[in-house]
């Protein structure tokens, strides 16, 4: 495979992917697709399979049935801390992040763990600058730049979601997955993230789970909609806002 080919792989495939817990169908045939450089969203109500279907692309439960491949390489049986060496990176629904360490800290252990660092001894590469240099730059990226010495324990719960993303991008992945990064926050910290993803967009492929349409019509490239475990239709955000059942099944009659 040439260069040029693997640049024009789709970055992640989901393929009739199955999911059952007893008599519940959690994921059922889903079928996705997210391009280089694509903000993809995924969407649906509550109950429709989303969480089951990032905790199987993320590697923390396996399919029943079907195929997940990263830059073409099938990661279905794959453990999750495996995936993120084929170049997945992940940003949680809550927050996770070492509270008692500086901003600056959280990504710079983060980029000494992709090194194959320990993070047990990170407080002797504190001064490294091969770590600090980097992170400074994804703080930055993120909008916070002027807080990287800041406590966590002290940031404002949106600080907190900007900081995880930086975090994820100190992984220096192909694909993003960002799951629910507008959660808990006010209308202008939204704002604020939405303004931040816009400004990634077409430096990564990302897929993004959210409730919050405003975001996800405004960020995304294409959209596919999740009910009841299966995919019912995907397209660009114009054409999921005028589909009809999408319409009955989740946006409503005020979008």
């Amino acid at each position: 495979m040439t260069d040029a080919t693997a640049a024009e792989l789709p970055r992640l495939v989901i393929e009739g992917l199955h999911k059952r817990f007893g008599a519940v169908a959690a994921t059922a045939g889903v079928d996705l697709e997210v391009r280089p450089r694509e903000l993809h969203a995924l969407i649906g109500p509550n109950g429709a399979g989303k969480t089951t279907l990032i905790s199987q692309i993320a590697g923390e439960i396996f399919p029943d049935q079907g195929r997940i491949l990263i830059d073409g390489r099938d990661v279905t049986r794959m453990a999750a801390y495996a995936r993120a060496g084929q170049g997945l990176a992940r940003s949680f629904q809550i927050t996770q992040l070492f509270t008692d360490f500086t901003a600056l800290d959280n990504v710079a252990m983060a980029i000494q763990a992709r090194q194959g660092g320990n993070w047990r001894c990170f407080g002797s590469a504190r001064q490294d600058r091969s770590l600090r240099e980097p992170a400074m730059a994804h703080l930055t990226a993120v909008g916070l730049g002027h807080r990287a010495d800041e406590v966590v324990a002290d940031l404002a719960h949106g600080e907190c979601r900007q900081l995880e993303l930086a975090v994820a991008l100190a992984a220096e992945a192909s694909l993003l997955l960002l799951d629910e990064p507008m959660a808990g926050l006010g209308p202008e910290e939204s704002r604020q993230m939405t303004r931040i993803l816009q400004g990634l967009k077409g430096r990564y492929a990302i897929l993004l789970v959210e409730h919050d349409m405003d975001a996800v019509f405004a960020l995304a490239d294409r959209v596919t909609v999740l009910v009841y475990g299966r995919t019912l239709f995907t397209g660009t955000p114009d054409e999921v806002r005028a589909h009809p059942e999408v319409r009955a099944a989740y946006l409503g009659d005020g979008v």
